[in-house]
């Protein structure tokens, strides 16, 4: 798990892919049951929070219950869970920071 950790965490303050600042975990807020994100848009004109389940995490990416381990596997399938968001979010403003998209596990299978 080290391994990946530390993988995690250069890819995070290397700033490759992330919307967000060099540490990439500003923008992630584990609420226990859910770990809270918001993935930008294409245009980058706007982005869409999102709530996605820990047991979404936990069964498909890997996430175990330590300290920033929700936030180590959103940001190890960072492609794939965005493409995800981007794939069900539609055109305009419908999520927001208290009506956020919810991810199950059921969204990734």
């Amino acid at each position: 798990m080290t391994k990946t950790k530390e993988s995690v965490e250069s890819q995070a303050s290397d700033g490759k892919g992330s919307a967000g600042p060099p540490d990439g975990f500003a923008n992630l807020e584990d609420r226990g049951s859910t770990l809270f994100v918001r993935v930008s848009r294409m245009d980058n004109q706007r982005s869409v929070p999102v709530a996605i389940a820990r047991a979404a995490l936990e069964a498909h990416f890997g996430a175990g219950e330590g300290e920033k381990d929700l936030a180590h596997a959103y940001l190890s399938h960072r492609p794939t869970i965005n493409a995800k968001v981007l794939e069900l979010a539609p055109a305009g403003d419908v999520y927001t920071d208290a009506n956020p998209m919810l991810l199950g596990a059921g969204d990734f299978e």
